[in-house]
Order: structure tokens, then C-alpha cells, then sequence
């Protein structure tokens, strides 16, 4: 079972707008291709449900969050 890390705890939750999202929603939802996102998800720490039956669906909560935490501000360094 996944840990939930204290700084995730106590952030606040934005309201879930329609449930989880399926690869095409969560591609959509970052504004990037399929291959793209499945690039993302073999980045440590990207957030995935697995569903039996190999079902991938994603939280956009957490999509957020992960989004935020890699959020810079100033110039960016490729």
C-alpha cells in the first residue's frame, strides 16, 4: 500500500471535476501526446492508479500537485 508523504497530507484538495481521468483525458489535460505522457509516467514519482485488467487511470488532484512541484519561476534551464 502507498505511503502518503506529510507534504502531501497537508496540502489542500481542489475539487475533482468529473472523477479519474483515462490516458487520452490525463494526455488532454497536460496538453501533450500519449507517447509524451507515457514518457511522464517513468518519471519517479508520477502519479497512476492501476486498475486490474491493466486499467491506468489518473487523479487530477494529483496531476496537480506533481505538476506543481516541478512548477519553476525565473529562467528556464533545459
Amino acid at each position: 500500500m502507498a505511503r502518503i508523504s506529510k507534504k502531501q497530507s497537508e496540502q489542500p484538495l481542489m475539487p475533482t471535476p468529473m472523477g479519474l481521468l483515462d490516458v487520452d483525458g490525463a494526455a488532454a489535460w497536460f496538453g501533450v501526446s500519449r507517447a509524451k505522457l507515457f514518457e511522464l509516467m517513468h518519471e519517479e514519482g508520477f502519479p497512476v492508479i492501476i486498475i486490474p485488467k491493466n486499467n491506468i487511470r489518473f487523479d487530477p488532484n494529483s496531476l496537480y500537485r506533481w505538476a506543481l512541484e516541478r512548477q519553476v519561476n525565473g529562467r528556464y534551464v533545459a
